[in-house]
């Protein structure tokens, strides 16, 4: 079983700081979500259901009971999945196979780890050496695992031509058997190569600011110097991390958090918005997860007074109602106050 844990900034803090947000002292402005595993009971008719990288069915709790929802269509006689752990978008195919095989014991062969997804390609991809290329340009261990997809689960022109799969693989889907040939640090695109030894140093070092920035948000010690390092680093990051590498989406929103404590709402929210269009390629996005980034969006839109804070709120309480149905308000009860501030 799990909990969710929501790593959190106090928003009495904020208030004083970013000119006046919207929060009560006893309410927490959400900067990250994790779950974490406790022992709670054995449930025998929930123990029934098989996982899936890409669940249909969303498990919570009230006090001892066990609710599960489907969150998406099932068609008559269609399993029914929740997740154990990590699931499409968090991280990517490989990191979640050797995650659930040393947990649970067992080779994941869900739709998520069998068949090719924009997120498994994408969130740890680096970006084609041309500027108007949209290609991906992958590792060697994420290569080996999107192969092995094709090999056992080939995919017809037909299939792909209409998402964004196709434009990051362009090259690879449209020529026979051309994907097996595609070696690490070619652009599945338009198959130029990419140094990715180069790119990967240069990423490394960017991250090192990024992460001085974070210690400074922990500390709430946020300087000149640690946002102007932390913006040339995610420049860095943009100039050779493919566009929906998810480690750019954390860059953002650690931008949006130290924007949002110097009390710069307005390239917090831009920085937050950023964050959020990438999320969204990784994630389905009406996922739950897009709904806390949201949260944290409609608070510093409500700050400055900004009209678009409705269709966040909006959208904010139907993921919620899609997870949670009748309980959404008792689950997030901070879901009200926002509607309040409407």
């Amino acid at each position: 079983m799990t909990v969710v844990r929501l790593k959190s900034i106090d928003a009495h803090g904020l208030s004083d700081q970013c000119g006046g947000f919207p929060f009560h002292s006893s309410v927490h402005l959400t900067s990250n979500v994790e779950q974490v595993r406790v022992g709670k009971a054995i449930y025998k008719a929930g123990s029934l259901f098989n996982h899936s990288c890409q669940p249909n069915v969303h498990a919570y709790f009230l006090s001892r009971t066990l609710y599960l929802r489907t969150t998406k269509v099932v068609a008559a006689g269609s399993q029914l999945e929740l997740s154990y752990g990590p699931q499409v978008g968090l991280w990517d195919c490989k990191d979640r196979q050797s995650f659930l095989q040393d947990e649970y014991g067992f080779h994941c062969q869900c739709t998520g780890c069998s068949e090719v997804n924009l997120s498994d390609i994408v969130l740890n991809a680096f970006r084609c050496i041309y500027p108007n290329c949209s290609g991906a340009v992958l590792e060697n261990r994420v290569l080996e695992c999107e192969k092995q997809k094709i090999e056992h689960f080939p995919i017809a022109d037909k299939d792909i031509k209409n998402d964004d799969i196709y434009e990051v693989c362009l090259h690879a889907f449209n020529q026979n058997d051309a994907f097996n040939h595609i070696q690490p640090g070619n652009c599945l695109k338009c198959g130029s190569y990419c140094d990715l030894k180069s790119s990967r140093a240069t990423v490394d070092k960017a991250l090192i600011c990024i992460k001085r920035l974070q210690d400074a948000i922990l500390s709430k010690e946020i300087s000149n110097t640690s946002i102007s390092d932390a913006l040339r680093s995610l420049h860095l990051l943009r100039s050779n991390l493919h566009a929906y590498n998810k480690v750019i989406a954390e860059a953002e929103d650690n931008l949006a958090q130290a924007f949002c404590l110097v009390g710069e709402l307005q390239l917090s929210a831009d920085h937050c918005k950023a964050s959020i269009q990438i999320l969204e390629k990784l994630y389905d996005p009406d996922d739950i997860v897009i709904a806390y980034e949201l949260v944290k969006l409609s608070s510093v839109q409500l700050s400055l007074g900004d009209d678009s804070a409705v269709d966040s709120i909006s959208r904010i309480g139907a993921i919620f109602s899609r997870y949670y149905g009748l309980h959404a308000d008792l689950v997030f009860p901070y879901l009200q106050y926002l509607r309040r501030e409407i």
